[in-house]
């Protein structure tokens, strides 16, 4: 799941809620943030996902978001969720093997050579 932040800017008299495919289109409270701003954040799977906002107690798409469907009843806004970025070859080569031992190697002995000391 990714945290994901929606918003609905085209105002509402009362009440703005979001509703999406990703969880069977179960509303979500949004909050007001002032003005015509109403936002929230909520977790979605990665995938793309077609949701709505119910503004006021009506069904609404919003004209600030991508939109699939023929019409006004049909129309629903549209998003890809992206999941976490996955780790690079180079980030896993970099980590430890699970059971690997990750203490520090113990100092080399003392070696003398001719008129030296080399620790």
């Amino acid at each position: 799941m990714v945290k994901t932040e929606f918003v609905w800017a085209d105002g509402a008299e009362h009440d703005v809620k979001l509703s999406g495919a990703w969880n069977g289109w179960m509303p979500v409270q949004m909050y007001h943030e002032g003005g015509g701003m109403w936002s929230v954040v909520t977790p979605v799977p990665a995938g793309t996902h077609e949701f709505k906002f119910v503004v006021d107690g009506e069904w609404k798409h919003s004209t600030r978001h991508p939109t699939v469907g023929d019409d006004e009843e049909t129309m629903n806004n549209v998003r890809v969720i992206r999941g976490p970025p996955k780790q690079s070859a180079q980030t896993n080569a970099a980590s430890p093997r699970p059971g690997a031992d990750t203490r520090a190697p113990a100092p080399l002995p003392e070696q003398k050579s001719g008129c030296c000391v080399i620790s």
